[in-house]
């Protein structure tokens, strides 16, 4: 048959068209919509792109992360959360995307709203459920992973506000796991189980309760978020006033921070205006299973690159009064020298890092440059000085400056995520 001289009519939308459809008794002929059918199928497609997006996305983290991790680091509260949020994600994608091979996604079953008890119902629906169940549990280990994150980056605080700012959070990550909860009840009694006995009136309200479980997930990650991106920028803020400018892991944690604020809200918005059961708001917590570990580990790259190496020349080279080998008056931004400063650490504390704490009593001072001048002497007129040890105050503060002469400012602030 030739396809090539069809000639056109400029009346017809071929695309909308109607066309017979035998109902399951043999007889009666039913319409079908040519406009059906292609939404049936755009939406298909569009799931298994998007659930595939995530499935690759939390396989490949999730090796990544256990193959980079420190076997000392896996033991961590905050490693577990993450991966079991990639792991929980990988196992609800692949689910998901076998579900699209169901008798849901039929378009004769579809079309006519006619699902037969039996095995192809009984699978799409266990498919189904599963899949809802794992979808809880993912927004749980979020949640649980950023509860954690905003304790331990809250350490340094006034308790009252600690415990002020963890009792909101608190409260509001279990409110959206109870909106969460109650629509994952809703859908699996209503719209899985109930599939064919599914009304206009349920399946409007199944769609209202979940734009509202949108806004609320959203909005409970944006609040993690703030609260970890504001104590990172009062950090970054006070660090820069010390002169201590350089990018470091705090910056790369403030910077994912800011990510995982925006880049959800936007896939919420996006999914209002998408086409109905494209799924594109399932990425919302897809992104910040991914931001959470990945953050870490681009801080902790950058810690073990810009380490400081331990060479023969310490030995050999002035030692300036209040600081070690690793860290010296100009890597702290000291105006002495600094066209010979060393490189600046300028990263979060960490078991390599070495803390010196000065005294700012007169007496201590004078007691320390009468040592440095009765060793240098002795090294035959070399220049170098000797280092007599410091007790200091320990201070419970962010930032702490020691306004002695050869002063070394100490980084107070601790990310879970780098460690």
């Amino acid at each position: 048959m030739d396809t090539q001289n069809w000639q056109t009519n400029s009346s017809f939308d071929p695309y909308t068209q109607t066309f017979v459809v035998t109902a399951p008794d043999g007889v009666t002929a039913l319409p079908g919509y040519m406009d059906e059918l292609l939404l049936l199928q755009s939406i298909s497609v569009t799931q298994g792109i998007i659930y595939g997006i995530q499935l690759g996305l939390a396989g490949l983290l999730l090796v990544v992360l256990m193959l980079m991790t420190k076997r000392d680091k896996r033991r961590s509260a905050v490693f577990l959360l993450n991966s079991l949020a990639l792991l929980l994600l990988l196992i609800r994608n692949i689910l998901t995307c076998t579900e699209l091979h169901s008798i849901f996604y039929n378009y004769y079953n579809w079309q006519l709203h006619y699902y037969p008890k039996g095995g192809r119902l009984h699978t799409a629906q266990n498919l189904s459920i599963t899949a809802e169940i794992f979808n809880f549990l993912i927004d749980a280990a979020i949640y649980s992973s950023l509860l954690l994150q905003v304790h331990i980056i809250c350490c340094t605080i006034a308790r009252t506000v600690k415990l002020g700012i963890i009792g909101v959070a608190t409260a509001v990550a279990l409110m959206s796991l109870g909106v969460r909860l109650y629509l994952a009840v809703f859908n699996i009694e209503y719209s899985i189980l109930g599939v064919n006995s599914l009304t206009i009136p349920r399946n409007a309200y199944l769609t209202h309760i979940a734009s509202v479980n949108n806004i609320v997930t959203v909005v409970t990650i944006a609040l993690f978020s703030t609260i970890f991106v504001t104590k990172l920028a009062f950090a970054i803020h006070m660090r820069r006033k010390l002169n201590m400018k350089q990018f470091g892991p705090m910056q790369i944690i403030f910077v994912m921070g800011c990510q995982t604020l925006f880049v959800p809200l936007i896939f919420a918005i996006v999914s209002y205006y998408s086409t109905i059961g494209s799924q594109i708001n399932s990425f919302v917590p897809t992104v910040v299973a991914v931001f959470l570990p990945l953050s870490g580990m681009w801080a902790s790259a950058h810690v073990i690159h810009q380490k400081p190496r331990r060479d023969d020349g310490r030995y050999h080279r002035a030692i300036p009064v209040g600081a070690t080998d690793l860290s010296s008056a100009q890597a702290y931004g000291s105006a002495k020298s600094m066209g010979t400063a060393d490189t600046a650490d300028d990263t979060l504390i960490g078991d390599d890092e070495i803390e010196l704490r000065g005294s700012s009593s007169t007496s201590n001072k004078q007691q320390h440059t009468m040592h440095a001048m009765t060793v240098s002497p002795s090294s035959g007129g070399g220049g170098s000085s000797g280092h007599s040890g410091m007790h200091g105050v320990d201070e419970d503060l962010e930032m702490q400056q020691l306004k002695s002469e050869g002063v070394v400012v100490v980084d107070r602030t601790y990310s879970v995520r780098s460690d």
